[in-house]
């Protein structure tokens, strides 16, 4: 299994969210939450999912919120909820600024979509079809909300990645490849993005190859914003926020869209009489990403519980593959980690210059072979980190 949550995981042994009722993925859970959420991004967050928000909840919420203070990115989350329900009372202070903010980004999404709608075009008349993914795709689904984006994302065989940079450039753009999954298209004479062209999702897994034959058979065709292209199915796009989400969490990047992740994942689940969750599990299967969905899903439930429905929360965890992960991280951090390095820092030439070194030698490598055996078997490694959560052990030494 890919080693991701590492560095977290470590954390949370001294940061005292981990007890006897409690498990490592909860710990984590609730660090990330009080570490990346303040307690006015919770209260506006409440307000912003609840079913049925009163005057009230507003005005106790907007007594301590300063738009100016708090930025464009969480205001435009306030300006959502005065869209979405227009009977509740703004001041004149909130309410014209939260308008200006609605027409920014819409302004902005429409400079954006400008960039799609040249390239995408180009690469009609070349045969490509682009498959919007990401904020692309949920714009394209709820064109009347202004939405944080910076570009677009599409998806494209991986015989067109280069083929695609290599049209965009007669039209006033330049390229450079990100890793080994995308080229990032910008205007020429900009650092300003445009279009993200992906041959694959990246999941940081490995497997991510796996998901494109289901993701491909499941698409649709649309005409998107003049161009013909192809949108994943409600599913899909419920997998790859999620996927995201916890990516972010884990990075600690992009915060304000682990904000609006929640308002996609809402959308796409109502707006699909016939979602079928059993989709989302077998994306998560094929690609590795069976933890990364439990840390999203109880991320999204700690935050608000009318996002999920209650089969998803109930059947979709993977708890025993989360905590036996978990379990392999602690056990190769505070049982192995220093074995290692005491291990490699022994040469077996040197054993016959400096004799002392025998003794350890032979107290150290029979011990580190027997412990980095048992890798392999979660039960005795749980065995091994069963009183962590008492902490009686100290195991950093």
């Amino acid at each position: 299994m890919q080693v991701l949550w590492k560095k977290e995981i470590e954390e949370i042994k001294d940061s005292g969210y981990l007890n006897n009722n409690i498990t490592i993925t909860d710990a984590l859970i609730e660090n990330f939450f009080h570490e990346i959420l303040s307690k006015s991004d919770r209260e506006l967050l409440q307000i912003a999912f609840c079913k049925n928000p009163n005057q009230e909840e507003l005005d106790r919420l907007l007594k301590d919120f300063d738009i100016e203070v708090k930025g464009s990115n969480k205001s435009l989350m306030l300006a959502y909820l005065m869209k979405r329900r227009p009977e509740l009372k703004f001041t004149e202070y909130e309410g014209p600024r939260l308008k200006g903010l609605l027409n920014f980004f819409r302004f902005k999404n429409l400079k954006t979509i400008s960039h799609f709608s040249k390239i995408g075009r180009e690469l009609n008349k070349f045969g490509i079809t682009p498959m919007l993914i990401k904020g692309g795709a949920m714009k394209f689904l709820r064109q009347d909300l202004p939405r944080i984006m910076s570009d677009i994302d599409i998806l494209v065989p991986e015989k067109d990645l280069m083929k695609c940079a290599k049209i965009a450039e007669p039209l006033g753009y330049w390229w450079e490849k990100v890793d080994i999954h995308a080229i990032d298209l910008h205007p020429q004479g900009s650092d300003e993005g445009a279009l993200d062209v992906h041959k694959f999702i990246y999941m940081e897994t490995g497997h991510e190859k796996e998901l494109l034959k289901g993701l491909y058979k499941r698409a649709r065709k649309i005409i998107a914003f003049g161009v013909n292209a192809l949108i994943p199915s409600n599913e899909d796009l419920l997998f790859i926020s999620l996927v995201n989400l916890a990516r972010n969490l884990r990075n600690k990047t992009s915060q304000a869209g682990l904000l609006y992740t929640l308002f996609d994942c809402k959308f796409l689940i109502e707006n699909k009489p016939d979602f079928d969750w059993n989709i989302v599990k077998e994306n998560a299967k094929i690609t590795g990403t069976e933890i990364q969905m439990n840390f999203a899903v109880k991320f999204i439930e700690k935050i608000s519980s009318d996002v999920l429905p209650n089969e998803i929360k109930n059947d979709m965890l993977f708890e025993k593959e989360t905590n036996e992960y978990s379990n392999m991280v602690m056990y190769n951090r505070f049982y192995l980690e220093d074995l290692r390095t005491k291990c490699r820092a022994i040469k077996v030439g040197d054993l016959f210059k400096n004799p002392e070194q025998i003794r350890e030698y032979i107290a150290l490598k029979p011990k580190y072979f027997l412990l980095k055996r048992i890798r392999k078997h979660p039960k005795l490694i749980e065995f091994f980190i069963k009183d962590l959560k008492t902490k009686k052990y100290n195991f950093s030494k």
